[in-house]
């Protein structure tokens, strides 16, 4: 007997709609929790202030790095307290995906993907919108802001948020539904397959998939120029210009991806246009700091 739980249910229409209002509170859990830990970490940042007030006169003295603060593989930009809050963060979500799903094949699928996308305003909120900027490339996101941490800190845990929060949760979910239509037989086309990589849906599904590998590949040039790899041609230029080419690139995929995303099933258009409304509200937050001044690396 296998040891996997769940299978494909045949569902009443009640039960559908009963799946519907579960996906829809998953999706509001996923960003509660977000305000929430903001909220918890604006607490303990006044509660240290408070308990330890701090001479400003004196200068700090940085002991040794620790080893939480360190790199998790030589050479690797993200230090292993990086990793473990976004690992914890993706355990959470995949925990809240399995939630009373029961049984239920497609209502595991389809949560996956739910909560997946509902962080997609929150990685936008993250996101080094001045990156390019030549006086303040660091200026505060919203995020930043709410959280008094320096935005130089938090564009890693932006980076790991899309790779490894937001990017297994998507593919996962679009694994399943590819197993599922691959043993799904239809009496036209063979399999289900076959037929439904014909419909929008399911084609704008594969496109922001796509997207999000691309993403993954697209990753941002460093100081010193690539001997080798997927971004050998960025090589060429100043290091301003190959940030150029990097940020319009990026933010390219991630329209193709979100635009993809808001046909593919009507239950991500909410998602999609919080996602854009939280794209314009970041970038003002940027473009502010960098025009009245603001916190910086």
């Amino acid at each position: 007997m296998s040891s996997w739980p769940y299978h494909f249910a045949t569902l009443s229409e009640e039960d559908k709609l009963r799946r519907r209002e579960l996906l829809d509170l998953r999706g509001s859990y996923a960003q509660w929790s977000v305000i929430m830990v903001i909220t918890l970490l604006r607490v303990y940042q006044a509660w240290v202030k408070a308990a330890y007030p701090t001479d400003s006169s004196v200068k700090p003295r940085w002991g040794p790095v620790s080893w939480w603060d360190r790199p998790l593989v030589a050479g690797w930009m993200e230090t292993r307290r990086q990793y473990l809050i976004c690992g914890v963060w993706l355990l959470w979500l995949v925990a809240l995906s399995v939630w009373n799903s029961g049984e239920d094949y497609l209502h595991l699928t389809k949560a996956l993907g739910h909560v997946g996308l509902s962080q997609l305003p929150l990685q936008v909120l993250m996101s080094p919108a001045a990156y390019i900027s030549t006086s303040k490339p660091s200026a505060s996101s919203i995020v930043s802001f709410l959280t008094s941490i320096p935005q130089g800190t938090l564009t890693p845990y932006h980076r790991l948020f899309g790779r490894m929060v937001i990017s297994p949760l998507l593919f996962v979910h679009a694994t399943l539904y590819l197993l599922f239509f691959v043993q799904s037989e239809h009496p036209e086309f063979g399999s289900l397959l076959n037929k439904r990589v014909r419909d929008l849906d399911v084609q704008c599904g594969l496109l922001a998939l796509s997207a999000a590998v691309l993403l993954l590949l697209f990753v941002r040039p460093r100081a010193t120029a690539p001997k080798s790899g997927t971004q050998t041609w960025l090589a060429a230029g100043s290091m301003q210009e190959r940030r150029r080419s990097f940020y319009f690139g990026h933010v390219s995929l991630v329209v193709i991806l979100c635009s993809a995303a808001y046909f593919h099933v009507a239950q991500a258009q909410g998602y999609m246009l919080q996602t854009l409304g939280s794209s314009v509200l970041n970038g003002a937050c940027s473009l502010a700091m960098i025009r009245w001044g603001g916190r910086v690396k």
